[in-house]
This record gives C-alpha cells, structure tokens and sequence, in this order.
C-alpha cells in the first residue's frame, strides 16, 4: 500500500477530515478566485488611469514641442525630450514621427531613422497601445502635432497632421502595485481561511463529531449489555432525532428481554417439573407394566372358565379391555419420556405412505371411509428412520381415521406427497369434522386429547419424531371443513446420509 492510499484511507476513517477536506478546498478556491479577481480589477482600474494621465501628459508635451517649433527653435526639441525622459522615471523613450512616418528625434538614439508604426498617418487623435513590441511591460501613448489654422492658411498646407509624438512609458509601476495588491490580498485570504477553517473545525466539532463520539459510546456500553443507559441529551437536531430513537429500541430491547428472562424462567420451571414428573411416570410405567401383565394373563385365564356365562363373560371382556388400553398407555408413556434414537437414512417416503395404508385399510373399510393417495412420481428420498416415520403418518391417520368414524358417516381420507426446494411435503387430508378453534393450540401438547379413550400422547409423539428429524410438522382446517397436516422432511443428500449413518 502506497503512502497516498494510506492518507485515503486515514481520510476516509474519520468523519472530521471528510468534511473538512472539501471545505477546505472550496474556501481556498472561493478565496483565490476573490483574490485573482480583485486584483485584476483594481490592477485594470489603475493601468486605466496612469494610462489617461499619460495621455494628458502626452497631450501638453504635444503642445510644448509646437510651441518650440513656432518659435523657430527645432533644435530644442530633442533636449526638451531628454529633459522629459529625465524627469519621469515610468517614461522610457519620447520621440517625434515625421509626416512620412520616421522618427526624426529620439530620446533613444536606436529608434532614430526607423518607422515604428505601420499605418501612422490613419492616427488623427491620441490613442494608446499596449502592444507595440509584443512585450507586456511597456505601453505607448500617440499623439498627433497637429498644425495650427495660421500656419496653414499661409503655406497652403493641405495636412492637418505635422507629425505624432511617440511616448513610451513602463507598466512596472503598474505591475508592482499589482503585485503588492496581490501580495497584500493574499496575506488577508489566508488569515481569512485559516479563520474560516477553524471556525468550521469547531463547528464540526461541537455540533457533528462530539455528539456522534458520544452516542458511539452509548452504543458501544449497549453493546457490552450496559442496557440502562441514554443517550438522549435534549438536542432538537438529527443527532437528537437518531439519540432518542436509540433510547426508544433499547426501551424495546430491555422489554423484550424481560418478557424473554419471563418466559424462559418459567419455561425452566415447567421443564424441570415435566422432567420430574417424566422421572416419576417412568418408573411408575415399569411398576405397573409387569403386574399389569400378570393381571392380563390371569383375565385370559378367568375368560377361559367364565366363558360359558355369558354375563360374566362379558364383564371380563371389558376388564381385558381395560387392561389392553392401560398397557398402551404405560408403552406409550414410556416412548414419550425415553424415547428409542432415531437411525436416519435414505428412506422412500411413498413406501412408508403405502405400509401405512395397507395397515389402516381394513379398519377404515369397516368404518365406511375411503382411502385415496395422490404420491408424486420420482419423489426424492428423505433423511429419517424408516420405522419412526411409519409411526408418525400412522398416528395422523389413525386420529383423522377416529374423527370421521365418531361421526357415523364414513369420510375420505387422501394422503398426497410432493417435491419441494430441498424437501419432500406429505399431506394428510380427512373430510372429518375438523378440529375445534379453542383446542387447536393444544394439539401436541402432551396428554392432550378429545377422545373417551384417547391418552393425548399420539400427535406429541409424532411432533417430536419430526422434529428430531429436523423437519416442521404442521395444520390447517379449511373453511368447509376437514383438516390437513402438512409434515417437511428434508430430502436426503448423499453426503448427509453417510454422516447420519457413520
């Protein structure tokens, strides 16, 4: 990095040097500008008027040579020119031009015999020129000897001009007010920008950079966790406007984050109790399942004996039954608290829909409801356990399954697949009576349900399979009833296949 990308990037760093950088350039150029152009003004206004006296000094010396040469005196002339040259330190020659156009006399002896000007005799008034030389530091002053209204009555003289007095003076004098001007103004400029300059600095200052430097620690206290401060100090400006908006989002945040210290404080609280009262029913699961089975082995015995009365058949039939449906609760129990881990791997989700519907036909047929699968064709393979999905599209079938036969009018249950960005979707679809508003939050809650026989544990167990599997398990109840559980699975990678299965 070179040393000029240094100096960008250290500008470009600081909020200060941006601003002042351009502004500092914009009054130095508002300065020279001023400067150049005073000068030019005020150096036009005084070449203009050493040039009008210059004409009036060219104008009596005009007369004073007619007057010698009236007087008959020619050969004073050129010591009259000497005398001007001497006098007047900004005259640099004096010459006279004779109707043919060549110098006849000189203060400078080089221009003797020369035609200076070409066109001479078109000059009939004084008039100035600049530029005689092609050199900027001289000007010269041209002025006609015109021959007197006697003098040329009697020589019947028929041009009014007898010649041109060539002054040529110096703009030094000029050049150096200029440059004094130029020297003065400039000193003024810079004491003027190095007033702007820190006037702007310490406006900068108190008005930008301080306030920012203040918030930016705010902020960086907020950062550290420091929530309780403000950074607020009652100014009406922009910087205000962003202070008071940072109070208002960490207001926000600390509101947020007591609600969230809330909630999980009571969350700990809640997991810590399930977490007791899983321990708990766990080992009441196990105390219970073995006698529970010698108690099924006895009523299998008893129903035996009893089985030729039919009354008291029929009482042992629904103890066994009893019996059946506590065992399952306790298996289910047990599943829910410890639960068995899951092997992923690549795994047909169509092939798990078709066990699924091969093992809920009958019992749908015998309840009058249709079994209808829309499975898309060359559906992706997911990531799961085969066993555990099987379980989990079993459990929703069986409860849409259960809803339309509590009903007593059969029903359709359709079961579709299909491929989406990454991941497979399967709907189960019933035409049952839907599940009621006030419920439905509760639906996966543990040892939530609506059934008689029920024991609320089917769909949280299921929840937490797909979970488990990093999927999203999901409702919807349509208007004209029914419902539709959605269950995202992510499609298997071969790269996450092997690593699941290692």
């Amino acid at each position: 990095m070179n040393f000029l990308e240094r100096i960008y990037q250290r500008l470009d760093s600081s909020l200060r040097a941006r601003i002042l950088v351009p502004t500092a350039l914009l009054f130095a150029l508002t300065l020279s500008a001023m400067v150049a152009a005073a000068v030019h003004f005020y150096g036009s206004d005084m070449e203009r008027g050493r040039q009008e006296r210059a004409e009036i000094f060219a104008g009596m010396v005009a007369s004073g040579v007619s007057n010698v040469m009236l007087a008959g005196r020619p050969q004073d002339v050129s010591g009259l020119l000497d005398a001007l040259v001497a006098h007047r330190s900004d005259l640099v020659s004096a010459s006279l031009i004779n109707p043919g156009g060549h110098v006849s006399v000189s203060s400078s002896p080089g221009l003797l015999g020369r035609v200076p000007w070409d066109g001479i005799h078109r000059v009939e008034a004084v008039k100035v020129v600049t530029s005689f030389t092609g050199d900027r530091g001289e000007y010269a002053v041209l002025q006609p000897i015109v021959n007197g209204e006697a003098c040329t009555r009697c020589h019947d003289v028929r041009q009014p001009v007898n010649g041109w007095l060539d002054l040529r003076f110096t703009r030094d004098p000029v050049l150096a007010a200029q440059a004094q001007l130029a020297k003065t103004l400039s000193l003024s400029a810079a004491a003027a920008f190095v007033c702007l300059l820190g006037i702007a600095l310490w406006l900068l200052g108190r008005e930008a950079v301080t306030p920012l430097q203040r918030l930016v620690t705010v902020m960086r206290r907020a950062e550290a966790g420091e929530l309780t401060v403000r950074a607020d100090e009652g100014r009406p400006d922009e910087v205000g406007v962003a202070a008071r908006g940072f109070d208002a989002t960490l207001t926000a945040l600390r509101r947020s984050q007591a609600e969230l210290e809330a909630f999980y404080r009571e969350r700990m609280v809640r997991a810590d109790r399930f977490a007791a009262v899983g321990e708990i029913a766990t080992g009441l699961a196990h105390e219970i399942k073995n006698p529970l089975a010698g108690l099924s082995g006895a009523l299998e015995l008893l129903s035996e004996d009893l089985a030729r009365d039919p009354r008291h058949a029929e009482i042992v039939s629904e103890m066994q039954h009893q019996v059946n449906r506590l065992t399952h609760t306790m298996e289910s129990l047990l599943s829910f608290a410890r639960p068995p881990k899951a092997k992923l791997r690549s795994t047909d989700a169509n092939a798990s829909i078709e066990k699924v519907l091969f093992l809920i036909r009958q019992q749908s047929r015998n309840a009058g409801i249709t079994l209808h699968s829309e499975l898309a064709p060359n559906l992706p393979t997911v990531l799961a356990d085969p066993a555990q999905l099987e379980q989990v599209f079993l459990n929703i079938c069986l409860n849409a399954c259960q809803a339309m036969a509590a009903r007593g009018e059969g029903g359709k249950l359709t079961l579709r697949s299909r491929a989406a960005e990454g991941t497979v979707v399967v709907d189960i679809e019933d035409t049952g009576p839907g599940i009621p508003a006030d419920v439905r939050a509760q639906v996966f809650k543990p040892f939530f349900t609506t059934k008689r026989e029920g024991n609320g544990l089917g769909l949280a167990i299921s929840a937490r399979i797909v979970a488990e599997h990093g999927g999203h398990i999901g409702y919807r109840c349509p208007p004209d009833g029914g419902t539709v559980f959605t269950v995202t699975l992510h499609q298997a990678r071969p790269g996450r296949a092997a690593e699941h299965a290692a």
